[in-house]
């Protein structure tokens, strides 16, 4: 009996002999790589492990040990003095300038692009631009550099590279 699936790519139904279950194949139509799947009536299932009740127990306990400790904690924030309102700063006078992490603007500059956040990274990529001796700096240590920030760390290095050649034009 065949086995009948969708292409995961194109959608087109997709005929295959039953000895190719469960192995990569390539779609007839489109030639991507598809993986064919085993019908259902021939998977077996899976044998699970039993309980352990005294994990459980100790679970159970431990939750209850975290509920108890946020109530206290809860408990000890309400009974602690009010804060007493502090004085507003004053106005500055003249323009202040203040000294700007220009890795951290370039990072969320390039999560707000991969995210999709046009207009927030459009914002750091003004900000940026205003001193774009130190921001080429860090630029270049980002794209010479392996080992990357975490934040930007699932980005593909191609689309960094690019992201970073957007920034420096």
């Amino acid at each position: 009996m065949p086995i009948e699936f969708h292409c995961e790519h194109c959608g087109k139904l997709v005929r295959t002999a039953e000895e190719n279950a469960g192995r990569q194949g390539r779609c007839p139509y489109c030639k991507n790589s598809v993986y064919i799947p085993t019908p259902s009536e021939d998977l077996e299932p899976l044998k699970l492990a039993p309980l352990d009740p005294e994990e459980e127990r100790r679970q159970r306990r431990l939750e209850e040990e975290a509920r108890a400790l946020a109530r206290r904690l809860r408990a000890e924030k309400e009974t602690l003095p009010p804060e007493t309102p502090r004085a507003p700063a004053p106005e500055p006078s003249g323009e202040i300038r203040f000294q700007v992490d220009m890795e951290s603007l370039v990072i969320e500059y390039v999560r707000a692009m991969y995210e999709g956040r046009l207009a927030e990274a459009q914002e750091y990529a003004a900000d940026i631009r205003r001193d774009m001796a130190r921001a080429q700096e860090v630029i270049q240590r980002l794209t010479m550099d392996d080992i990357r920030p975490l934040k930007i760390a699932k980005i593909p290095r191609p689309v960094l590279i690019g992201f970073l050649r957007q920034l420096r034009e």
